[in-house]
C-alpha cells in the first residue's frame, strides 16, 4: 500500500529532490516578479471597482473624484516600496513584518504582525480566487451559480502546482503574468490614443445614477474616504518579496529589492491607466459584470480581444492567489522555528516546498470561499485591513531598527517614518470605514491566532524543560513504580511484563479493571503461575467503564509512592492492514489520551507494540 502511495504521490508531483538541489530551485528576477508580484498586479482588475462601488453611493455620475483617490494611492504604492526596499536590505532572512517587529518592538508585536500577515495571505487566496471565477463568469454568465466549485477547483490546482516545487510553479506562472501586463498595457495605451484624438467611446450604461451638484457634505467626505479604504487593496501583496528574499538567486537582496521596484512601478500604471479608463469610459458598477469587462467591451466589443482580456484577467487572478502559496509556507516555517506553529510546518518536503504549509493554506483559503459564497465584494471589507496593520507595524519596526543602528542613518529613518505615517493613517482609515461592514472580525481573529500562537509556544517550552538533560539527571535518581495495564492473559501481556521487568524499576505492579467477575478470578489463577513476583492488582467496574477506575487507581498510585516516577505501559495491538483496525476497538489509545489528559505531568506512557504473526 506504501509503494503504491508513493508512486502516485511522484506521479503527481514528480520525484523527490535532493537538498543538495535548493539554490537550482532559486528564483531569476523575471519569474520572482511573476510569482511574487502577480497578487499586487491582479489587484488592479478590481480596485478601480471598489473605488466606483463606494462612489455611486453617493450619486457620483462622472467619477471624477476616483481619479484623484487613485493618484493618492499610486504615491502611497511608492512610498509602501521604498519602505519594504529597506527591509530587504535590512532583513535579507526574509519574514518580513515578523522579523523585523520581532528583533525591534518585541514579541507581542511580532505575533500581531505575524497574524495579521496570516489574515493577509489567506484572505488573498480566497479574494483572488474569487475574483478571478468573477471574471470568467463576467463573460460566461451560465457558470456564476457554480462559482463556489470553480473557485474550490482553482484552489486545488493551485495546490498541486506548488506542491510541485518552486522552479515548476515558476516556469507556470512567468508567461501568464507578462502576457497580463502586455495586454492591460495595450489596452490602456489604445485607450489613451483614443481619449487623445477626440474619439472615445463613451459605455451605454447598464444603471443609471443621478449626477451630484454642489460641494461635498460630511456624508460624501466620509463616502470619498471610503472609496480610498476601498482602492487600496490596489497594494495588497507588494509585501511578500520582503517575506521571500531567500527564494531569489544570489545577490538575493540585490534581486529581491530591484523586483520590487519594478512591481510598484508596473502596479502603478496599470492601476491608474485602468481607473483613468473607466472614467473616460463612464462605466457604472454592476451586479453581474466587472468593470474591467465593461471597459474592454466598450473599448474592443465583443470580439476576440475582449474574451482575451477576460481570459487573462481571469488567469492573473487566479494566479495572484499563487503568491501567498510562495509566501505563507515560508513565513509558518519561521514561526514554527520559533516555536509558534506546530513543528510539522518547519521542515521541507519532499519538492524542497513547505507542504505543510501550502496545504494548511489551501485548506483555509477554501473555506473562506464556502462561507462567503464566493462573493468578492464580501470578502473585501476584511482584507487591507490586516494588510495595512501589517505594513504599519514593519515601518515603526524599521525606525527603531534604525535608531539602534546608531549615526548615519537619518535617509533611512525619513523613508521609513514616512511610511509609517501614510500606512497608519491609512489603516485608520481603513478600518473605520470597513468597521461596519466587516473588517471588526480582524480584531477579535488576530487576538485568537495570537492567543493560539503563546499556546502553542508554552506548550514547547513545557515539553523543552521537561526533556532537558538537567531532568534526566534530577529522574535518574529517582524511584520507578511501573505499572501494567492487563486487559486479557496472553502473549501480548508476556511481552508487556518481560518489557517492563527491563525498566530497572523499583517496584512493579499489574492493573485489571474488571468488567467479569468470574473472568478476572481466571485471569489471576493463570497470574500467580507465571508472575509470582509481580503483585495484580484487580479493580472492579460496575458501570463497565475502564477509564475512571484506571485514573483512580493511578492517583491512588502516585499518592502512595510519591518521591517516585510513575510510569505507565500499554500493550498495543499493531495490524498488518489498514482495514484490520476496524476489527478491534481502539481503546487502548483512548485510555492513553485520557491518561495524558488527566495526569499529563505526573504520568509517563510508553506503548508496547504487539504484532501478531501470521503463520
Amino acid at each position: 500500500m506504501a509503494l503504491i502511495w508513493k508512486q502516485i504521490k511522484e506521479m503527481l508531483l514528480g520525484k523527490p529532490i535532493a537538498t543538495i538541489q535548493t539554490a537550482s530551485e532559486r528564483l531569476t528576477n523575471a519569474q520572482g516578479l511573476a510569482i511574487f508580484g502577480a497578487d499586487a498586479m491582479s489587484s488592479t482588475a478590481y480596485a478601480t471597482e471598489e473605488i466606483l462601488l463606494v462612489l455611486a453611493a453617493a450619486s457620483v455620475a462622472n467619477f471624477a473624484i476616483s481619479i484623484w483617490i487613485a493618484l493618492g494611492i499610486v504615491a502611497l504604492i511608492l512610498i509602501i516600496a521604498a519602505s519594504y526596499r529597506q527591509i530587504i536590505y535590512a532583513y535579507p532572512q526574509g519574514g518580513g513584518v515578523y522579523n523585523v517587529a520581532k528583533e525591534n518592538l518585541g514579541k507581542t508585536a511580532s505575533l500581531v504582525g505575524g497574524a495579521s500577515l496570516w489574515v493577509d495571505y489567506i484572505l488573498t487566496v480566497a479574494v483572488s480566487v474569487t475574483a478571478g471565477v468573477a471574471a470568467i463568469t463576467s463573460a460566461f454568465p451560465v457558470l456564476y451559480p457554480h462559482r463556489v466549485i470553480l473557485g474550490i477547483i482553482v484552489i486545488i490546482a493551485l495546490m498541486w502546482a506548488n506542491l510541485r516545487g518552486v522552479r515548476e510553479s515558476g516556469k507556470i506562472f512567468s508567461f501568464p503574468t507578462y502576457l497580463f501586463i502586455a495586454s492591460f498595457a495595450v489596452m490602456i495605451i489604445y485607450g489613451a490614443f483614443h481619449f487623445v484624438s477626440g474619439n472615445f467611446p463613451e459605455a451605454v450604461s447598464k444603471q443609471s445614477t443621478t449626477a451630484a451638484t454642489g460641494s461635498l457634505g460630511i456624508i460624501s467626505i466620509i463616502l470619498v474616504l471610503r472609496a480610498f479604504a476601498s482602492g487600496c487593496t490596489a497594494m495588497t501583496g507588494i509585501e511578500t518579496t520582503s517575506n521571500g528574499v531567500q527564494a531569489f538567486k544570489p545577490p538575493e537582496s540585490k534581486n529581491a529589492a530591484k523586483t520590487l521596484m519594478w512591481l510598484a512601478v508596473i502596479l502603478g500604471f496599470i492601476f491608474m491607466g485602468i481607473t483613468l479608463i473607466a472614467y473616460w469610459s463612464k462605466v457604472t458598477p454592476v451586479a453581474n459584470e466587472t468593470i474591467i469587462s465593461q471597459v474592454a467591451r466598450n473599448l474592443f466589443g465583443s470580439n476576440p480581444f475582449y474574451y482575451f482580456i477576460q481570459s487573462i484577467t481571469a488567469l492573473i487572478l487566479i494566479l495572484a492567489a499563487n503568491t501567498p502559496f510562495a509566501g505563507f509556507p515560508r513565513v509558518a516555517s519561521m514561526f514554527a522555528k520559533d516555536g509558534y506553529f506546530p513543528r510539522q510546518f518547519y521542515a521541507l518536503g519532499p519538492r524542497l516546498v513547505f507542504t505543510n504549509g501550502i496545504i494548511a493554506l489551501s485548506i483555509a483559503a477554501s473555506l473562506l470561499v464556502i462561507f462567503f459564497r464566493g462573493n468578492v465584494h464580501a470578502l473585501i471589507p476584511l482584507y487591507a485591513v490586516g494588510v495595512f496593520l501589517g505594513f504599519s507595524i514593519s515601518q515603526l519596526g524599521m525606525i527603531v531598527h534604525w535608531k539602534k543602528s546608531g549615526k548615519g542613518h537619518l535617509k533611512n529613518i525619513s523613508i521609513n517614518a514616512i511610511g509609517f505615517l501614510a500606512t497608519s493613517l491609512v489603516f485608520i482609515i481603513v478600518l473605520f470605514s470597513k468597521f461596519m461592514h466587516g473588517a471588526w472580525v480582524l480584531i477579535p481573529g488576530v487576538i485568537l491566532i495570537v492567543f493560539l500562537m503563546k499556546k502553542i509556544k508554552r506548550h514547547y517550552l513545557f515539553l523543552e524543560e521537561t526533556l532537558s538533560l538537567d531532568n534526566l539527571n534530577n529522574n535518574a535518581a529517582r524511584g520507578k513504580t511501573v505499572v501494567v495495564l492487563i486487559s486479557q492473559f496472553n502473549s501480548a501481556i508476556l511481552q508487556a511484563v518481560r518489557f517492563a521487568k527491563s525498566l530497572h524499576f523499583t517496584r512493579l505492579r499489574a492493573i485489571h479493571v474488571a468488567i467479569d467477575i468470574q473472568s478476572a478470578e481466571q485471569l489471576n489463577e493463570r497470574w500467580t503461575d507465571y508472575f509470582p513476583d509481580v503483585p495484580l492488582d484487580i479493580v472492579s467496574s460496575e458501570y463497565r467503564d475502564l477509564v475512571e477506575p484506571l485514573l483512580l487507581y493511578l492517583a491512588e498510585t502516585e499518592k502512595r509512592w510519591p518521591d517516585e516516577s510513575l510510569i505507565v505501559v500499554i500493550p498495543t495491538l499493531v495490524c498488518h492492514h489498514f482495514w484490520e483496525h476496524l476489527l478491534h476497538d481502539a481503546s487502548a489509545q483512548h485510555i492513553r489520551k485520557e491518561i495524558e489528559q488527566d495526569m499529563r505531568n505526573h504520568a509517563q506512557i510508553l506503548e508496547i507494540p504487539i504484532k501478531p504473526v501470521h503463520l
